[in-house]
């Protein structure tokens, strides 16, 4: 049992552990873009809400033309918030999907992990009994030769 420990299925770790960081830079990128798509969408319900907030305040002031041109507007704006929802459910649905994927190569990388540890911990154990086989070895022949002298071990 000379030498030291090696994982004979290191190379399959590295691997594992490569696709888990990419795992992890592509659940990272579809957070960004699910936050984006979703302040978007927020920028566009708030420009929503101050146009109406300005036309429940303001309507006595305003006049046909600007009313038109508002409520014309407010129509685009709910139909860009309809899409803009529709990337953000996208998003994130794309969010969840990586976050999957991260999960099962973090699960699979884990395994290895875990039975790299149980390898190193039988080959330490196994290490030591062979040291002990030897010192036990080594002082029966001892005792063998000091009663074969005729005295006794100290």
């Amino acid at each position: 049992m000379a030498g030291r420990f090696k994982f004979s299925l290191e190379p399959v770790l590295d691997h594992r552990e490569r696709i888990e960081d990419t795992r992890k830079r592509e659940f990272g990128a579809a957070q960004r873009a699910a936050m984006q798509a979703e302040a978007h969408r927020q920028q566009l319900v708030d420009r929503r809400d101050a146009i109406r907030g300005r036309l429940q305040n303001g309507h006595n002031e305003l006049d046909a033309v600007e009313l038109r041109a508002s409520y014309t507007h407010l129509d685009y704006l709910d139909r860009a918030i309809a899409a803009a929802g529709g990337r953000v459910a996208a998003a994130q649905a794309n969010e969840d999907r990586a976050r999957g994927m991260l999960i099962i190569a973090t699960k699979d990388k884990k395994v290895l992990e875990t039975l790299k540890t149980r390898r190193r911990e039988t080959y330490d154990t196994e290490l030591a009994q062979a040291a002990q086989r030897d010192l036990d070895d080594s002082n029966a022949r001892a005792f063998a030769r000091s009663h074969a002298k005729g005295t006794a071990p100290q």
